[in-house]
């Protein structure tokens, strides 16, 4: 995939997009985020595919509150994508010295995807080598870590950096994970945005 913007990648027939699953994954990062994107796939345009896979290095993991999650794929589904979204949870740091996990990350993003991070999640793109001087969010109590990491302050809120959308680090109506999907959305799907949202009763947010 050579598309690094948006707009081209929506110029294709299919979008995929993968949700980066791992031990200690936070549920409600991981889970709110696929409702919207996998409620969107029905109200895609005529003629163009939205495919939505969650994705782990293992068949089976347990995420931080203790629900047991199959994959639907395994990490090689990653490369190629359009989408990549990296919950957060308690299990980010050790996932973020996962080399398996690391290289899926940073292969997608080699070969074009757009990736969207959720709190704690952007330590695996710290990890991967994806934020360099770059702004981006954080959970608010994992702010000093990260800063440490990346060595400067992380951003707050809904935030974009070239190719990298993340999120986190401000207390705001809404859950963080369905916000970064709907700009996922935005980005990738813009005709499905107002049903998704009617079906979900849910306000989408401010965009990016």
């Amino acid at each position: 995939m050579t598309a690094t913007t948006p707009a081209e990648i929506r110029t294709e027939t299919r979008t995929h997009i993968v949700l980066l699953a791992y031990p200690g994954v936070d549920e409600l990062d991981l889970f709110g985020a696929y409702a919207p994107l996998v409620k969107a796939a029905r109200y895609a345009a005529d003629g163009h595919e939205l495919a939505v896979t969650i994705v782990a290095a293992d068949p089976e993991i347990v995420c931080g509150g203790g629900a047991a999650v199959r994959r639907q794929a395994g990490l090689e589904a990653a490369t190629g994508a359009a989408a990549l979204v990296v919950p957060g949870g308690a299990g980010a740091r050790e996932a973020a010295r996962d080399e398996r996990t690391l290289s899926a990350v940073r292969h997608a993003y080699e070969d074009g995807a757009l990736v969207y991070s959720i709190c704690s999640g952007a330590f695996l793109l710290a990890a991967a080598g994806l934020t360099g001087t770059g702004r981006v969010s954080v959970h608010a109590a994992k702010r000093a870590l990260l800063a440490a990491e990346i060595g400067h302050e992380p951003a707050c809120g809904l935030v974009r950096q070239d190719r990298i959308v993340s999120i986190g680090g401000r207390d705001e109506p809404g859950v963080k994970a369905v916000s970064i999907a709907f700009q996922l959305l935005r980005d990738l799907a813009p005709e499905t945005v107002e049903a998704v949202a009617a079906r979900l009763e849910v306000v989408p947010g401010e965009p990016v």
